[in-house]
């Protein structure tokens, strides 16, 4: 049937999953900085998750018979809670906002998606950089590979979108990845800022049966309430809460 030939060809479709774990230069003792790929969609497309024009955000997806002659993965650099201050510091001409400490990640995400607005010139342009150009520092060469990202594409300084360290991992990562599959770095990869929804930069807290510690009878869950980092992470956390909000209600 029409269903078990989704994705069947010639050849099987191409995917990957790749991590690394980066060592912090500067700091031997300091923890390495975990870098993945993420949702890797083979025979996809670049989307735009905006909600508003001035803080850009990108995803990849793929359709059933992923026929595209694009690939697309996000690459994910893990960032502790306790990092997140100083890394935005590190953004000068856009300090961050006194008195919600609390909400520092959320406030470095929007940073970058509004760098990244920036960078693209508006009207949801994605920036992108050839990933040569990326681990070299240089603006990349014209022409620009292909895209599949519909809304246009504008070439820009994407080594200098993020604070230098998480820059650092992204090529350490970078060339791991190619040594251990050779053409991962080459002309045709082409970066697109920015994927920084991947998971929740909050977490709202909740005790041992699962409810909110700090009002009852809420039961955080999923990628929102910072408990899952993808379909599979929120599905399982979602059978968990069901089960705890169960248990809540039998014992009544």
């Amino acid at each position: 049937d029409e269903g078990s030939k989704r994705g069947a060809g010639a050849l099987p479709v191409a995917d990957y999953r790749l991590a690394v774990e980066v060592p912090n230069k500067n700091n031997v003792d300091a923890k390495p900085s975990p870098v993945f790929s993420f949702c890797m969609c083979p025979g996809g497309q670049v989307v735009p998750t905006s909600t508003q024009e001035d803080e850009l955000c990108v995803n990849g997806m793929s359709f059933s018979k992923r026929g595209s002659k694009w690939a697309n993965s996000a690459l994910v650099v893990g960032v502790e809670c306790n990092q997140l201050a100083a890394l935005a510091d590190g953004w000068e001409d856009m300090p961050m906002r006194a008195g919600r400490e609390a909400l520092v990640g959320v406030q470095f995400q929007q940073k970058a998606e509004q760098r990244a607005a920036i960078m693209g010139g508006g009207k949801l342009v994605a920036p992108v950089q050839t990933v040569p150009a990326f681990l070299d520092g240089v603006q990349s060469k014209q022409p620009l590979p292909s895209s599949s990202y519909r809304l246009g594409v504008r070439s820009a300084r994407l080594d200098l979108l993020y604070p230098a360290p998480i820059t650092e991992s992204l090529r350490e990562a970078l060339r791991n990845f190619d040594r251990r599959m050779p053409g991962f770095v080459c002309e045709d990869a082409l970066l697109h800022g920015v994927e920084t929804r991947t998971s929740a930069p909050v977490c709202i807290e909740r005790g041992q049966d699962l409810e909110c510690v700090s009002l009852r009878g809420l039961y955080p869950c999923g990628e929102g309430a910072g408990y899952a980092g993808g379909i599979v992470s929120a599905a399982v956390d979602g059978l968990q809460i069901a089960s705890a909000v169960a248990r809540a209600y039998a014992q009544q």
